[in-house]
């Protein structure tokens, strides 16, 4: 296999061209800098590309099998501060790749996106034909960049697989969410603070098991979109409990009933389970444990 991989030194760009290269394919890694991740294999090419830039693409060499594009830009929360950014990488980027690929004649593209594109789900469980209505900046660029999808696989016959990941922790996580303010907390010993009750709930996926589903995608050459998760609701008082044992800290789980809880959802991963043999093996406490052995 000769992959492509946009967004090589990210969370699971970094982790799916490690197993890649594991698995003897030839992988060219593009980022917006020149950070290689210490890889040193004769099979690996590095590129800085900033995909919002059509004209720097000209430095993508080689011909290629399959396309994976991770490469986002993630803003938290409702701000519309990263708005301008989200669209030129998670929009315009997606479409530069998309142009690239229909030039090169590269038919076959998996691409990352986000449960976000459901916004606030009518029901507590969103399956990939559930509305979508995003209601942040980032779900709303992401959703976009999978109407561009739609778009070149009907237009130009691209294979497409479109991945909707819960939310991703491990090795090389850099988002200041609950999950790594949690375990900060729980290292130094100090309280750690839920809104309301705690008893807000969403889906926590292990880095490996999306790179997984990745792999899985590729080989099977099965198109379509899935959402990829662990498959189970975690709340956030679970996971303050869950942080606490794993860390071993003496950390106090405290609430704050004047700040309201945002809305609970999982999502149903069955069809990936079902199309793509996609299976979790990572529960939320094994995913800690194994997330904990890479933090100093």
């Amino acid at each position: 296999m000769k992959a492509l991989v946009f967004g090589a030194t990210g969370l699971i760009g970094s982790h799916l061209v490690q197993k890649l290269l594991k698995e003897g394919a030839d992988v060219t890694g593009v980022s917006s800098g020149n950070n290689k991740k210490d890889i040193h294999s004769k099979k690996y090419h590095h590129v800085s590309v900033d995909i919002s830039k059509k004209e720097e693409f000209s430095r993508i060499k080689g011909e290629f099998d399959v396309v994976f594009n991770m490469a986002a830009h993630i803003a938290t929360g409702y701000a519309t501060d990263d708005a301008l950014k989200c669209l030129l990488v998670n929009a315009i980027g997606a479409l530069n790749i998309l142009e690239l690929m229909v030039e090169r004649g590269i038919k076959r593209l998996i691409h990352s996106s986000s449960v976000t594109v459901y916004g606030r789900p009518r029901r507590r469980i969103a399956h990939e034909d559930s509305p979508l209505n995003p209601i942040i900046v980032y779900g709303v660029s992401k959703l976009t960049a999978e109407n561009y999808c739609t778009m070149f696989s009907s237009l130009h016959g691209l294979a497409i697989t479109v991945l909707r990941y819960a939310s991703v922790y491990g090795p090389g996580l850099t988002q200041r969410t609950a999950l790594p303010i949690f375990i900060e907390r729980a290292q130094k010993n100090e309280d750690i603070f839920l809104y309301g009750d705690g008893t807000r709930s969403q889906d926590y996926i292990y880095v490996d098991d999306v790179v997984e589903a990745n792999i899985l995608a590729a080989k099977k050459g099965t198109t379509g979109v899935f959402n990829i998760g662990s498959g189970e609701k975690t709340t956030m008082r679970y996971l303050a409990e869950t942080i606490i044992g794993v860390f071993g800290s003496s950390s106090r789980i405290k609430y704050d009933s004047k700040k309201p809880q945002e809305f609970s959802f999982g999502i149903d991963i069955k069809r990936a389970e079902k199309e793509l043999g996609y299976r979790a093996r990572y529960d939320l406490r094994s995913g800690l444990e194994h997330y904990k052995k890479s933090i100093k």
